[in-house]
């Protein structure tokens, strides 16, 4: 067992109560109650069941063993027992009974408490239904799921009443008394000892599938802020190897002007700070126009739209994103006080994504358009979104642009280039 798994049990033992094996938590004792609802509605009913198979059973040892009263022992058995047990089982279907098995298990038990005392009294042998009310008891505190507190209280006040009613039916010496209780207390205090330790490991084990369910929750988080939320199911569900292509993608790249120069005259601790403040800002934007953060290298900030899950708009999306983004770092300053000044660079097109990685899992993209993307951003000026033609044939009917002219771009040759100014509707 490692330390974590030790610590919460531990902590999931200190938070039992050690006598009525309550959590001390009641938002916690609640959620393990409707944890248990259904499973322990099903086995009461099944106990019901079984109560009554097991008590027909008997009849035909009744009618041998018995020399008087048969009839009448078979009536209370067969007919009336049975006949309470049945109706118990039908009521444990409707929906006001469903939240009290406890009262359907005393009942029950009380039935049989009855039945039995009863049949004990028009018996002629001392010992007849004596070990079998021990089997009664056994039953109820091992079988029937009400808990350890109640289970205890309804076998104790049955026992009661059954004890209570043997000196009364029939003559029996001291001796033989004695040992009739002396089985009973040992039959409660077995079932009791049984009963308690169940409960707990029940409780204990709710408490770690907790735990174990919240750092899976926990893990999730962490690896969705990483990797896309479609590509964490399709990475639980087993599948390995993640690679798709994409057919219509649009690909962003955007860094800081100057950021050496900044860092240079700048405390580390405050360079990462200024950092952490702007790319906070942009997963805001990112996550406003729904669009995909894929990395950052640096002060480098990489975004993709149309993956992994595909969108007509993509192109509109990352657009609009990049206009955001050049007003949103406007209002920005650099550690030193001075404006802030970013390149965005834009292409759309097909391009390859997938998963890389076995220890630290990258969710990563490869293709022209990437590297096209790459290359607006790095040959465009500051405060400016150089976008390739491509983009400015998709998104030519909905936005202005500037032409650039053709320039020449690395490992493409001659570019026409555009730089993108703002959405038709708006006011230069």
């Amino acid at each position: 067992m490692g330390r974590g798994t030790k610590q919460a049990a531990s902590q999931a033992e200190s938070g039992i109560r050690p006598l009525t094996l309550r959590f001390d938590n009641a938002e916690v004792e609640a959620q393990y109650q409707a944890s248990r609802a259904e499973s322990d509605l099903r086995q009461a009913r099944l106990s019901i069941g079984v109560s009554i198979i097991l008590n027909a059973g008997f009849a035909p040892l009744d009618y041998l063993v018995l020399t008087e009263n048969i009839a009448l022992a078979l009536t209370l058995r067969v007919g009336v027992a049975t006949l309470v047990f049945a109706t118990l089982l039908g009521l444990s279907t409707l929906r006001y009974f469903k939240s009290r098995l406890a009262w359907l298990a005393g009942s029950a038990i009380l039935a049989f408490t009855l039945a039995y005392a009863a049949m004990n009294a028009v018996s002629n042998s001392p010992d007849v239904y004596l070990s079998g009310y021990v089997l009664v008891i056994l039953f109820l505190l091992v079988f029937v799921p009400i808990g350890f507190v109640k289970a205890s209280a309804i076998s104790w006040f049955c026992t009661i009443i059954f004890a209570a009613v043997i000196p009364f039916t029939r003559n029996i010496d001291l001796g033989s008394l004695l040992t009739i209780y002396s089985q009973f207390v040992a039959a409660n205090l077995m079932g009791m000892f049984a009963l308690y330790w169940m409960e707990r490991l029940h409780r204990l084990a709710f408490v770690n599938l907790q735990a174990i369910a919240d750092e899976r929750s926990r893990y999730r988080a962490l690896l969705t802020r990483i990797l896309p939320a479609s590509i964490v199911e399709r990475l639980e569900g087993g599948e390995g190897g993640i690679a798709d292509d994409h057919a219509e993608t649009t690909v962003l790249f955007t860094d800081i002007v100057g950021f050496t120069e900044i860092s240079t005259r700048c405390q580390p601790a405050a360079m990462v700070a200024f950092l952490n403040k702007v790319f906070g800002r942009y997963d805001e934007l990112v996550a406003r126009h729904g669009v995909e953060k894929i990395k950052t290298i640096g002060d480098a900030y990489m975004v993709a739209g149309g993956l992994p899950e595909p969108r007509a708009d993509h192109a509109e999306a990352v657009a609009d994103l990049a206009l955001d983004m050049m007003a949103e770092t406007a209002r920005l300053e650099s550690p030193d006080g001075r404006p802030v000044q970013i390149r965005i660079g834009i292409d759309t097109g097909p391009l390859t994504a997938g998963v890389i990685g076995e220890s630290r899992f990258l969710y990563d993209l490869w293709g022209d358009t990437v590297n096209t993307a790459s290359r607006m951003e790095s040959q465009g000026a500051p405060g400016r979104v150089q976008v390739s033609d491509a983009v400015y044939r998709r998104l030519s009917a909905k936005y202005r642009f500037e032409r650039l002219g053709e320039i020449d771009v690395k490992g493409k040759g001659s570019m026409a280039t555009w730089n993108l100014v703002a959405r038709l509707s708006e006011r230069p």
